[in-house]
């Protein structure tokens, strides 16, 4: 038995909030962000993405405690991608330039878990 190895540079954290994954050029849903790292993301998708696709998202979340929303701009590539359950895909993607403001949310469910 092969074990994969780890290729991340930083390690992933659980993301115990609800984030959703928006594409920001014509604000379609992808999914909802499962993980992330400074470098990276996880996210849940309805429908496989190619490896090498790169996109620009619009992530959103929704503070309970406050009511209040927080959207933050990113560019990724998708590194790979493969099926989560029947009906969904994981994609793990590398992240490019992060707005400030998806960096400190980022920030923020790292120092959460």
């Amino acid at each position: 038995m092969t074990v994969m190895q780890e290729l991340r540079e930083a390690p992933r954290t659980e993301v115990l909030t609800n984030v959703s994954v928006f594409k920001r050029d014509d604000l379609s849903y992808l999914g909802l962000l499962l993980n992330c790292s400074d470098n990276g993301l996880m996210i849940s998708t309805y429908e496989a993405i190619q490896p090498g696709t790169r996109l620009q998202l619009e992530l959103v979340d929704v503070r309970p405690e406050t009511e209040l929303h927080r959207t933050g701009f990113c560019d990724i590539e998708v590194v790979w991608s493969r099926p989560l359950t029947p009906s969904l895909f994981s994609a793990g993607c590398r992240l490019e330039a992060p707005c400030p403001t998806l960096h400190n949310m980022l920030r923020g469910y790292q120092q959460a878990s």
